[in-house]
């Protein structure tokens, strides 16, 4: 009697160990900080959020989350008119996504016990791209149009290495030791940012660089031509005149929607005698998991018991509501204000070239410790075998192994919070002087917000410049 109880005591040990490490192991994604921002940003009062945003910077943004602080905060203060503020965020996010790409092969170490929440965050590539354009919009706003120039020229570099960047990532993973299999790059189908093209043309042409002008607004034509997946709308009217010919030209761009978030895929795979149970598991819109498939597959010889969890993300698109934006100038309307650039669309594709890297990552970290957990299993039930209590409590620890290994594997569901979902755009020719200047935007025949910029003052050859934006 006395030995069984000191057996039993060995197993509530054990079973107490395999708990404790899974509350350790257990890296997931923080989301609870953008509860009380989004109600503030709803209402518009983004200053409110951005104090949210600051005030969780220790409980919600660990060390290992600065980039994505910096983004969230960055984005926040240009909403907000606090461009200053704005830039020296962005610029903090950047420093950040440079220095930790270079720390991906390292790190997969630690990604390879645990999952990749435990590793820094270095951003999504449609971050680090668009970060620029938004340092670049801050410049314009403080009338400094030589440094907004050298963050459009940024974007232009960094697309020029997104694909390089990534076959040089999987090279060195696959050469590395987490590597058990080949993985593969994607190539991208983004190259030319049409949005950057734009405001580039915009500086160049209020700084009298005739041809730089005519060369980016060629681009421009180039991009929506070659990457008509991704500008598969009509190309918006673009300015037939760059020279001054008397008139003040108005350049509007407007904001609209919320950006891409992440949502978790799960596949769970279990065996019975001669059979593998494939079940699915994805997450909808309001967070809640939900089961979308199940199958299974005969495989004689197979034995039962094994289980193994696979969990990676998706891009979720969350769009916008707005269908329609009007330019009205001094009361009157203009223009209907086209879509210029759907970001979240290239957010998604620019995801899509390290997926297969995230992806295959996962499936071999995760064979990796489900092998080593069937094989710890299959020892646990050896040694508990002699008696019905034994083999229960091998049975119950072989579920506590299954619980806490199934709590490691989390998909990485960090990414900013606060970019908008598309771009829209518009060069109107007025009469220079004073003009009042309105946006209103709808979503079918209902006008979802107006925008009163106010009177502008548009001078000829200058960058008469107007951003509006909405979260709808």
């Amino acid at each position: 009697m006395e030995r069984t109880e000191k057996k039993n005591w060995k197993i509530c040990i054990v079973l107490a160990g395999v708990l404790f490490l899974t509350s350790c192991a257990s890296t997931m994604t923080e989301q609870s900080q953008y509860v009380d921002a989004d109600n503030l940003v709803a209402q518009r009062n983004f200053t409110a959020a951005s104090l949210i945003i600051e005030e969780n910077k220790s409980s919600a943004y660990q060390q290992k989350d600065r980039v994505l602080y910096y983004l969230d905060l960055g984005m926040l203060y240009h909403f907000s008119g606090e461009y200053e503020k704005s830039n020296l965020a962005l610029t903090e996010a950047e420093r950040g996504i440079e220095e930790l790409f270079t720390k991906s092969i390292s790190q997969s170490i630690t990604s390879a016990a645990l999952n990749d929440n435990a590793l820094d965050y270095s951003g999504e590539d449609y971050e680090d791209l668009y970060l620029n354009i938004f340092k670049a919009l801050n410049y314009i706003a403080l009338g400094n149009t030589e440094s907004a120039q050298i963050e459009i020229r940024r974007v232009h570099i960094k697309l020029n290495i997104l694909e390089d960047k990534y076959r040089e990532l999987v090279s060195q993973y696959n050469q590395s030791g987490d590597a058990e299999g080949e993985l593969e790059a994607r190539e991208t189908q983004f190259y030319n940012s049409a949005l950057a093209r734009y405001l580039g043309m915009l500086l160049y042409r209020a700084e009298g660089s005739v041809d730089d002008a005519r060369i980016e607004l060629e681009e421009i034509r180039e991009a929506y031509k070659e990457q008509s997946q991704l500008y598969n709308f009509d190309m918006p009217e673009l300015p037939d005149k760059i020279e001054k010919d008397g008139m003040a030209y108005l350049s509007v761009m407007a904001f609209t929607g919320f950006s891409p978030r992440k949502l978790a895929e799960t596949v769970y795979l279990d065996t019975g005698n001669g059979m593998v149970y494939i079940s699915s598991v994805s997450q909808n819109d309001e967070y809640v998991n939900k089961m979308v498939g199940f199958n299974f597959l005969v495989i004689p010889g197979i034995k039962s018991g094994m289980h193994m969890k696979f969990q990676f993300p998706r891009m979720d698109l969350q769009g916008s509501s707005v269908d329609r934006i009007d330019l009205l100038v001094d009361g009157v309307p203009v223009k209907e204000i086209p879509l210029f650039e759907d970001i979240e669309s290239i957010a998604q594709e620019i995801f899509l070239i390290k997926q297969p890297f995230t992806v295959g990552k996962t499936i071999i970290r995760a064979v990796i410790k489900g092998a080593l957990k069937e094989k710890g299993k299959e020892e646990i039930n050896n040694q508990m075998s002699g008696s019905v209590g034994g083999m229960l409590a091998g049975a119950l620890l072989g579920i506590a192994a299954d619980v806490a290994v199934d709590a490691t594997e989390n998909a990485d569901l960090r990414i900013s919070h606060y970019f908008p979902a598309q771009a829209h755009a518009v060069d109107v020719a007025l009469t220079p002087g004073n003009h009042s200047v309105q946006l209103e935007y709808y979503s079918g025949a209902s006008l979802v917000f107006r925008d009163n910029v106010g009177l502008v003052y548009l001078e000829e050859g200058k960058l008469n410049f107007v951003e509006s934006f909405v979260f709808e």
